[in-house]
């Protein structure tokens, strides 16, 4: 469920756009045929033309010949560069778009896989742009498939993000120290990958699964069971950690504005409200009003902020705007209701008439993921109050 206004909402796939093809698949056909003759069928210089051709494809539509000619540049690019040259990049992130354009998610996992190998071979993460993007767009990937459901055993998934941040943290902390700014957005990634951990739901079939292999049994637990397992029993102490540890970076950043270090240490008292740990919650909400009011210049971030009840987490972790695999149901909820000074809905009454068993279906659905819904309590001159008289429209996906 997530509200009709909220901009997390169009939050996608970080995949590649779709190339301007310079001719039409007929003319690159041709021309393809005749490179065919002149240089034989396993030159170099077919791979550019075959990936010209697949975005032709691509743009008439015409999917399963684009996924072929995109295919077979990319076989053509190893078989004359290597099984990793960089020349087929651009291919394999076209052939990955397609593939999601197609909805074969398994298969272009495999492709983003083989596509992150690529880009991190042999290179570092510290000061590497090119890197740093291809290990953020892997780690939304794969955070997308795991909502997705689209693996046989999904815990193995949230192992995978977790070594990806962590690998990152470490190289990026030996070349620079334990503040540089360039270990952000990998500590944001573990802090979404907490949120993500908190709310595991465990290896129930409720979607497509990619593997066809079976289950390993719980009481053999293989490697991957037993890391999972730890990350699940010390998440909160994990998630804490990765805040602290992004405070600590923004604070010792010589250009970050007081509003910088007032969402840091908002984001602390955010975590703890998740778990419901409220008395330490409330006391982090009022001393970052307290912070935030003494350096100046603070009505607009507090308005922003604390004016009215906000939905947590924050972050674009759950992705409410991509549709999950085994989403079969779209529906729209009028709800008006309260919020404690705790951060929960109270006195919730439903404002959308109920007609026809899928609309009773999805109030009902509404009414419950409401209850569980934890708020950013609302603040007034530093302290928290309750909030009354609030009227949202909520999408929900089922």
């Amino acid at each position: 469920m997530f509200r009709e206004d909220d901009p997390r909402a169009a939050a996608k796939f970080l995949i590649a756009e779709p190339l301007d093809p310079p001719a039409s698949s007929k003319v690159l056909l041709e021309t393809l045929e005749d490179q065919e003759l002149e240089e034989g069928p396993m030159s170099p210089g077919l791979a550019t033309t075959l990936g010209y051709l697949g975005a032709a494809y691509l743009a008439e539509d015409r999917i399963n010949l684009a996924i072929r000619a995109f295919s077979r540049g990319i076989h053509l690019a190893r078989v004359n560069g290597g099984l990793n040259t960089p020349t087929q990049i651009s291919m394999l992130e076209q052939l990955i778009a397609t593939h999601v354009r197609r909805g074969d998610y398994a298969a272009a996992d495999k492709q983003q896989a083989y596509l992150y190998r690529i880009k991190s071979r042999g290179q570092q993460h510290a000061g590497n742009d090119e890197l740093r993007e291809a290990t953020l767009r892997y780690a939304d990937w794969m955070r997308g498939v795991y909502l997705g459901d689209i693996d046989y055993q999904r815990f193995p998934r949230l192992v995978g993000i977790s070594d990806l941040y962590d690998q990152a943290i470490d190289d990026v902390i030996t070349a620079q120290g334990d503040k540089s700014l360039e270990l952000l957005p990998y500590l944001q990634g573990k802090i979404e990958l907490s949120y993500l951990v908190s709310v595991y739901p465990g290896e129930q079939e409720t979607g497509f699964r990619a593997g066809m292999g079976q289950m390993a049994g719980f009481d053999v637990a293989s490697e991957a069971q037993l890391r999972f397992w730890r990350l699940q029993e010390h998440n909160f102490r994990y998630g804490l950690q990765a805040l602290a540890h992004k405070e600590k970076v923004v604070t010792a950043q010589p250009n970050a504005t007081a509003d910088d270090r007032a969402s840091a240490r908002l984001a602390i008292a955010d975590w703890h409200q998740w778990h419901r740990r409220y008395a330490p919650a409330v006391r982090i909400y009022k001393e970052t009003w307290a912070m935030r009011t003494a350096e100046g210049g603070a009505e607009a971030w507090l308005t922003k902020t604390f004016e009215e009840p906000l939905e947590l987490p924050v972050e674009t972790v759950f992705n409410p705007g991509a549709v999950p695999l085994g989403t079969t149901n779209l529906a729209e909820v009028d709800i008006d209701f309260a919020v404690s000074r705790h951060g929960e809905a109270v006195d919730i009454s439903i404002a959308t008439d109920a007609t026809g068993e899928n609309a009773k279906s999805a109030i009902n659905r509404g009414y419950r993921y409401l209850r569980s819904v934890r708020f950013r309590p609302r603040l007034e001159e530093g302290r928290v109050v309750a909030a009354s008289d609030m009227h949202r429209t909520y999408k929900i996906r089922y």
